[in-house]
Parts: structure tokens; sequence; C-alpha cells
């Protein structure tokens, strides 16, 4: 229900939006392409999907702020190879709510800054054999943030194409050994965001 009313309260604001010139708003859809650091896998080998909408509102002509509700797919993927033949999956959905800053250059350039609080909507982990019970990942983090950034490219006047990175700011599973480096303390998740958006109001 907290979702829902999430979603809801979202779709309000960007109706509203339409009746006021310093409001924007509009939906997003794209590709993550994610891996896990710390673990012993390398490479953005899990693909997931990232849909949203957004509001934002203009700070000065060439600043906005913005905030989204967001579904993103994270984790990480090792398929097999000459060399080994096992397969690790694990796929985590979450619900995000994105805050950031946005500097326009030109009106065809976006570049953006900002953090990603987030909850753990489900979790799935996959080997060789099959999926695994949850209980595979029993310290797993319900909540979390991320850092971000990223650039756009405004191709025609209400659609813009862009990545963006993010990064874990907290570990998401953290480890039960001390360490000094802070990098080391835990996993964290580190993910590629391919996405177009659409503008209902700019």
């Amino acid at each position: 229900m907290k979702i829902n009313t999430g979603i809801i309260i979202l779709i309000l604001c960007i109706s509203l939006s339409s009746s006021a010139q310093s409001f924007q708003g509009g939906i997003f859809a794209g590709i993550n392409a994610s891996q896990i650091d710390n673990d012993t896998y390398g490479g953005f080998n899990k693909l997931g999907l990232n849909a949203g909408a957004f509001v934002s509102r203009e700070i000065t002509p060439n600043f906005y702020w913005q905030m989204e509700l967001k579904y993103s797919s994270r984790g990480m993927y090792h398929h097999p190879t000459i060399n080994q033949n096992f397969i690790a999956l694990s796929n985590l959905k979450y619900l995000e709510l994105p805050l950031s800053i946005h500097y326009f250059y030109n009106e065809k350039i976006q570049v953006e800054l900002g953090f990603a609080p987030d909850v753990l909507l489900s979790e799935y982990y996959e080997d060789e054999h099959g999926s695994l019970d949850p209980a595979y990942a029993p310290d797993l983090r319900r909540f979390g943030v991320n850092v971000f950034g990223g650039i756009y490219y405004y191709f025609i006047e209400n659609m813009a194409v862009g990545i963006r990175y993010t990064y874990s700011a907290i570990p998401f599973y953290p480890f039960d050994f001390w360490t000094a480096r802070y990098r080391d303390k835990g996993y964290f998740h580190d993910v590629l965001c391919l996405s177009v958006k659409y503008y209902f109001v700019r």
C-alpha cells in the first residue's frame, strides 16, 4: 500500500505540473548493466530494467532540482567460460527515490549529480544447479543509499537519451570483519544505466 500511495502522489505532482510553468514532469525507461564490487567476479554482465517518473523545477535559468520514483534491477552475473563451468547470478530489485541537481548547457546537454535512497523489493540467487534460498544472503540490507552522476542529450525538444553511473554510498551487504579501508567493508552496487526520458511538460 505504501508503494501504491507513493506512485499516486507522484502522478498527482506530474498532473499539477501541467498548470504550473515552473514545474516539469515526465517518464523514463532503460537498461542497467551492473556488477558488484568486492565479489570475485568482474564486468558489467548483469542486465536489468529501470523505469520510473520524475518531477523537476527550475532553481535558476540553467539549474533544476529533480525528484524521481524509480524501479531498478541490479546485481551480478557470471556466465560459464572455458576454464570455469559454473554460473553465479544475483538479481536484486529496488524502489529508489533519486534526488538530484541538473545543469543545462545550450538546451541540449544536461548534467546531473545526486543521491538515491532505496528499498529492496525482492531478491533472487542462482547457481549452475538452479535457484538458491534467499537465506543465502541473510545480512542483506533492506534499505540503502546510492550516489550518482549522469549526462543526457536532447535529440528532440521533449526527449533525451543519456547514461547515469550509480554507486552504493554504503555497502548493501556488510562484511562481518573489521577493515580500515571503507571500500573493503562489504559489497557495493556498481551500475551503468542507459535510458531514454520523455517530458510531458518542459
